[in-house]
C-alpha cells in the first residue's frame, strides 16, 4: 500500500493552531484574548478522490471523529469498515463532523491513499487540494495536537533565597516545568518563572507563574517560557527539571567569521529565532506568544538564509490571513496587511513555490480588495479599529495619511503585481502596477521636502515633522530616486539629531536599506553597539527593545509594567542572519529559486576571514571571503560573482576564486 497521511479541510490545521495559540495567551495567571477577530475551523468535512482502477483494490478510512462515513460505488460505509473498490474509474467521497476541534481522515490504500491528491470541491465551485501536514504520516498522529520534540533539561545553579529556592537553566528556554518525586502530604505551591532573575524573584510583578499541584508524586506544567525559576518557602520536597519544547528544524544556513562578537551575535540570534519557531512564527516566547505579521514578516527573509523550512512560513501566512471576509487589517494593523501580500511574492522569489501562491491566489485577492477598501482619494488614511503601528516611535498617527503607510502600500501594489502575472491573471497585474506608479508619484510629491531633504511623516497637520522610519522605506523599496536617497543617507539616518530607532524590529529595515546603499560601515557599527550591547548585559537571547541609555531593570519594563518587555523576541533575532546572508555573503536571488543569482561578497568589514553558506531549494551556495581572495562554490548554476564591480560566472560544481 501506498504511504498514508492524515488529510483535513484546507486551511483548517492552520485555523484550529491558529486559535489555540491565539487564545492561550495570560496575564499574571488570567487569559488575555488577542483584539482581532480569530476564526475556527469548520465542523463539517466533504474530501473526495477520482482515479481509474485496472483492477478492484481495497481501502480502509479512519477518522477522528465517530461521525463520519465513506462513499464507494454509490454505496456508504463505516469508517473502518474494508471496502472493496470496483475497478475502472471511482469517486471516493468522505464525509465527517466534529463539533469541536477539526474533523480530519486517513485512508489506507493503494491508489486511493489519503494525501494532497484528494480534493475539496466547495471553494466557489473550485477544486482545491485537502489539508495535510508531513508531521502527520501515522495513523496513531492527533493532528488536533501539534508535535513538539522534547529535551529534559536542568539547572545548572541554585541559589537559596528568602527561605526559597531560585533555579537558573543557565539561558532563554521554553518548555515544561517537571516536578517529580514529590512527597506525598504537601500543600500546593505557586512557581514564579523570570527572563532575568529581578522578574522571577518579583511574586507581585511576575509576568509567569505556574501553580504547582503537589497532590501527586509527578506534576508536569503547561509548555511557559523561563530562564529563572524560583520557589518560594514550600513543604514540599521534589526534583525539579524542564522538558525543553522545540521543533527539529535544522538550519541549513551558516556565518562565520574571525570576530567571536560577531559570531555570538549570529548564534544568538539563531537560538532566538529557533525558540520563537512553533506552530508559526511568534513574536516573543514569554508574553504574547502569538503569531504578529510584522514580526513574521522579518522571521520569513531570516529563515530563507537560516533554516529554509517552508511549512512554518505556509503555516504563518495562513494563521495571519484567517477565514473570508477579511473585516479587520492582519493583527488590527494596515501595514501587517501590506506586509502579508509582499510575504507571499519573496516567498515565491526564494523558493519558486508557484503552487502555494496560486492556492493563495484568492486570499491576495480579498486582502487587497480589503486594504483598497481603506483609500481615501487613492492613500491609506486610518479608519476607526486600525491601528497604525509602523514602529514603537514618537509620531502623530491619527492625523491623515502617514508615509509611511503610504510607501508600504506602494510596496504591496508592487508584489501584487507579480503574483497577479505569475497566475496569468493579466487584467488584474495591470491594475496593480498602475496604482503602484500612482502611489510612488503621490508620495514623491506629497511628502518630499525640499528644504528638509527628507520624506515628511504626513502632510495634514502641518507640522512637517521627519522621522528615519518612511525614509529607511524610500530606499529600502526603491520609492525613490538616487539623488534623494543620497540627501536621506545624510540628512536622516546619519543624522543625531533624527531620534534613533530603539526597536531591533525597526534596525531590520534601517540596516537592510543602508546595506542596500552600500553603508556597511554603519551596519557593523550598529550590529556591535546594537547586539552588542545586549549580550553585554548577559542577554541570552535577543529582545524586543534596546535602549543603551536605561539602565539596570529600566531593560525589563514596557507598557508601564516592570517586566512586560520581552527578552526573547523573533524580530531581535531576524536582522543579523538576514544581514549576514544576503548583504555580507552577499547572495540574493534575481528571480524565483535562484533560478538566477548574484554574490557580492562585502569587502568592507572588520570581521577578517568570514566563511558562510546559503541554502536554496536546489543546493547550497559556499562564500568563504579572506584577506587576499574571494571563492564562491555552488551547487546550482546560473549564478554571477561580482567583485570590485567585476562579473564573474559561478559554474555549478566549481569552484571560482578571485584574488582581490
Amino acid at each position: 500500500m501506498s504511504k498514508s497521511k492524515w488529510i483535513w479541510n484546507p486551511d483548517a490545521f492552520e485555523r484550529y493552531h491558529g486559535m489555540l495559540v491565539h487564545n492561550r495567551r495570560t496575564v499574571s495567571g488570567t487569559y488575555c484574548p488577542p483584539m482581532w477577530r480569530v476564526d475556527s475551523p469548520s465542523g463539517n468535512l466533504f474530501l473526495y478522490k477520482v482515479a481509474g482502477l485496472e483492477k478492484p483494490e481495497t481501502v480502509t478510512m479512519y477518522a477522528n471523529t465517530d461521525l463520519a462515513s465513506i462513499v464507494v460505488a454509490g454505496k456508504r460505509y463505516h469508517a473502518g469498515e474494508k471496502v472493496t473498490v470496483p475497478e475502472g474509474r471511482q469517486m471516493i467521497k468522505v464525509n465527517a463532523f466534529k463539533e469541536s476541534g477539526f474533523p480530519a481522515i486517513y485512508v489506507e490504500g493503494d491508489t486511493f491513499a489519503s494525501d494532497e491528491t484528494w480534493s475539496h470541491g466547495s471553494y466557489g465551485g473550485k477544486d482545491v487540494s485537502a489539508g495535510t501536514n508531513d508531521m502527520y504520516t501515522d495513523i496513531s498522529d492527533n493532528p488536533e495536537i501539534f508535535k513538539f520534540s522534547y529535551k529534559r533539561i536542568f539547572p545548572v545553579n541554585v541559589e537559596e533565597i528568602n527561605g526559597g529556592k531560585l533555579y537558573d537553566f543557565g539561558k532563554e528556554s521554553f518548555g515544561k516545568l517537571v516536578f517529580e518525586n514529590m512527597t506525598s502530604g504537601s500543600d500546593d505551591f505557586t512557581v514564579y518563572c523570570g527572563e532575568s532573575k529581578e522578574e522571577a524573584l518579583d511574586e507581585d510583578f511576575a509576568v509567569v507563574r505556574v501553580h504547582i499541584s503537589a497532590k501527586k508524586e509527578k506534576y508536569v506544567s503547561e509548555s511557559v517560557a523561563f530562564r529563572y525559576v524560583f520557589v518560594p518557602t514550600c513543604n514540599a520536597k521534589f526534583d525539579f527539571s524542564a522538558d525543553f519544547e522545540y521543533l527539529p528544524i535544522e538550519d541549513k544556513g551558516n556565518f562565520v567569521c574571525d570576530d567571536e562578537e560577531i559570531n555570538k551575535i549570529y548564534s544568538t540570534s539563531s537560538y532566538t529565532l529557533h525558540l520563537n519557531a512553533r506552530e508559526g512564527f511568534f513574536d516573543g516566547i514569554k508574553r504574547d506568544r502569538w503569531v504578529w505579521g510584522g514580526d513574521a514578516y522579518q522571521s520569513f527573509l531570516a529563515d530563507y538564509y537560516l533554516m529554509l523550512d517552508r511549512d512554518i512560513v505556509k503555516r504563518t501566512l495562513n494563521i495571519l490571513h484567517g477565514a473570508e471576509p477579511m473585516t479587520m487589517h492582519v493583527n488590527t494593523i494596515p501595514d501587517y496587511t501590506f506586509y502579508w501580500v509582499m510575504s507571499l511574492w519573496e516567498y515565491y522569489l526564494y523558493t519558486g513555490d508557484k503552487a502555494l501562491v496560486s492556492s493563495f491566489y484568492d486570499k491576495l485577492l480579498s486582502t487587497m480588495n480589503f486594504a483598497e477598501s481603506k483609500l481615501c482619494d487613492g492613500l491609506y488614511t486610518r479608519c476607526r479599529g486600525d491601528w497604525v503601528f509602523v514602529d514603537w516611535a514618537d509620531f502623530d498617527k491619527d492625523s491623515g495619511p502617514m508615509c509611511a503607510e503610504q510607501m508600504l502600500l506602494c510596496a504591496a501594489y508592487k508584489c501584487a503585481s507579480y503574483c497577479a502575472e505569475l497566475v496569468e491573471d493579466n487584467e488584474k497585474a495591470d491594475f496593480y502596477k498602475k496604482r503602484y506608479s500612482e502611489v510612488r508619484e503621490k508620495i514623491n510629491t506629497l511628502y518630499w521636502d525640499d528644504e528638509k531633504s527628507a520624506f515628511i511623516d504626513d502632510y495634514a497637520t502641518g507640522n512637517r515633522n521627519v522621522t528615519r522610519h518612511a525614509n529607511i522605506f524610500a530606499i529600502l523599496y526603491d520609492l525613490t530616486d538616487e539623488k534623494r536617497k543620497e540627501l536621506i543617507k545624510e540628512k536622516v539616518i546619519k543624522n543625531p539629531e533624527i531620534a534613533a530607532i530603539t526597536t531591533p524590529y525597526f534596525r531590520f529595515f534601517e540596516l537592510s536599506a543602508m546595506a542596500e546603499i552600500g553603508e556597511i560601515s554603519y551596519v557593523e557599527e550598529v550590529l556591535r553597539s546594537y547586539w552588542g550591547g545586549m549580550l553585554k548585559l548577559g542577554a541570552t537571547t535577543f529582545w524586543e527593545e534596546y535602549d543603551s541609555r536605561e539602565n539596570g531593570r529600566e531593560h525589563y519594563a514596557m507598557y508601564g509594567k516592570p517586566y512586560d518587555r520581552s527578552l526573547c523576541h523573533a524580530w531581535g533575532g531576524s536582522s543579523p542572519i538576514y544581514l549576514a546572508g544576503r548583504y555580507i555573503l552577499g547572495v540574493k536571488p534575481t528571480s524565483p529559486n535562484y533560478e538566477t543569482y548574484t554574490v557580492t561578497p562585502c569587502l568592507e568589514t572588520n570581521f577578517g576571514n568570514i566563511k558562510g553558506k546559503v541554502p536554496t531549494l536546489r543546493g547550497d551556495i559556499y562564500v568563504d571571503i579572506e584577506k587576499d581572495n574571494v571563492s564562491v562554490y555552488s551547487e546550482i548554476p546560473g549564478g554571477k560573482l561580482i567583485v570590485k564591480d567585476k562579473t564573474y560566472d559561478i559554474e555549478k560544481g566549481k569552484k571560482i576564486t578571485i584574488s582581490l
